[in-house]
């Protein structure tokens, strides 16, 4: 593998396990050989997460135990362990099935190299304004802008609260984001940051939502753009994101994301194991 294709393959998992505790809220998980988030209020999987295995051999049944433990004790019943072709020992899938854990959400990593035009007119149906973390955080203050977001990303009422949470525990990073407003009631109907993955020449995208009565016009790919004019500006080498295989994965492939490798979630759930 040549070194570009790994650092965009480091990138893409340590971008995950990149935010900082918030106290009362959210945790680290803490071992040699891997790390993770403990939300103990949210008993969901894609929050209450380990990755980053490096596991030696005669360590993962005990390492598997002990996250079940540590999760359960807190009464949380819904476990997730990301996979990537980082994740060692190379058979870790196999340990996790054996111990209850089970193959959920399938993903890709992909790449969009900025040598790489990108061909997208910004729609003029709507005005983009662009933020700081600090201000979005600030937006989140606003019940309009709180419930775009939940709304456009499918999630219950006083959801917007653990997003503005998310933006807390980025403030140490480099990161921007774009909102969309309808230009005749200044309605805010979707949003998408753009991350600066450190130590590195790479942006991270994530975070795109749209209202589901403004989807499928132009917004997303204005802020793709958008997006992609920002890393330019700022000389980043190239774009990435985790794509869920069966729904954003296609549409990343169409404005040029390129698939560099498989990714996956394991989910161990308490009342399987019952």
């Amino acid at each position: 593998m040549k070194d570009d294709e790994q650092e965009i393959i480091d990138a893409i998992e340590s971008s995950i396990y990149m935010y900082q505790e918030a106290e009362g809220v959210m945790t680290k998980y803490k071992h040699d050989f891997l790390t993770g988030y403990i939300w103990k209020d949210i008993d969901y999987e894609e929050y209450n997460q380990v990755g980053m295995s490096r596991l030696p051999a005669n360590q993962v049944e005990d390492a598997i135990q002990e996250v079940i433990k540590t999760y359960s004790d807190l009464g949380l019943t819904r476990i997730g362990w990301f996979v990537s072709p980082q994740s060692k020992p190379d058979n870790l899938p196999e340990f996790l099935e054996k111990n209850g854990f089970t193959k959920d959400i399938p993903a890709w990593g992909m790449f969009r190299s900025m040598t790489d035009p990108l061909d997208i007119s910004i729609t003029d149906e709507f005005e983009f304004k662009e933020y700081t973390v600090q201000e979005m955080m600030k937006l989140f203050d606003d019940p309009e802008f709180c419930r775009m977001a939940e709304q456009s990303y499918g999630k219950p009422e006083g959801s917007a609260q653990v997003l503005r949470l998310g933006f807390a525990m980025a403030s140490h990073l480099e990161i921007n984001a774009f909102v969309a407003y309808e230009k005749e009631t200044n309605k805010p109907v979707a949003f998408s940051g753009i991350v600066y993955v450190p130590n590195t020449n790479i942006a991270l995208l994530n975070g795109a939502a749209t209202l589901p009565e403004y989807r499928k016009r132009g917004i997303y790919s204005s802020m793709l753009k958008l997006r992609y004019e920002k890393a330019k500006q700022d000389n980043k080498s190239n774009l990435i994101l985790q794509a869920k295989e069966a729904t954003s994965a296609p549409i990343a492939a169409k404005n040029g994301f390129k698939k560099i490798c498989d990714l996956a979630i394991y989910v161990w759930k308490k009342e399987l194991q019952e």
